[in-house]
């Protein structure tokens, strides 16, 4: 029992573990909708995630914006939230959209994510 017990733990800490990654998310294509259309946009932002210490960064070539944020499993998606109104989510081939509210108008972008780690 002291063995499965052990193994048991060792697997749980394993996933948790697996789970803490940092990431850098770069936006491929942009949308910037309101009530009468989406009109595509060159945008220059990236995106750093750190999800063991749920740090969510939004930089450009103006800097780079620091956020707390709320990182969870939804399904086969990982989500990311911040309280100013924007959350960005990722498939499991670390394809993402992010969505920004401005106002009464949205941006959209997608991209694509990789680990830092790597």
């Amino acid at each position: 029992m002291k063995k499965l017990s052990l193994y048991v733990f060792l697997v749980l800490m394993w996933c948790n573990a697996s789970v803490a990654e940092e990431l850098y998310c770069k936006v491929e294509k942009a949308f910037r909708c309101d009530a009468e259309s989406c009109k595509e946009f060159k945008s220059q932002i990236f995106i750093n995630l750190d999800t063991d210490r749920k740090i969510y960064q939004r930089g450009d070539s103006k800097g780079v914006d620091t956020h707390d944020m709320n990182f969870y499993q939804s399904g086969i998606y990982r989500l990311a939230e911040i309280d100013e109104g924007s959350f960005l989510k990722i498939d499991p081939e670390n394809s993402f959209v992010e969505v920004v509210h401005l106002g009464l108008v949205t941006v959209n972008n997608f991209g694509k994510c990789k680990s830092k780690n790597e």
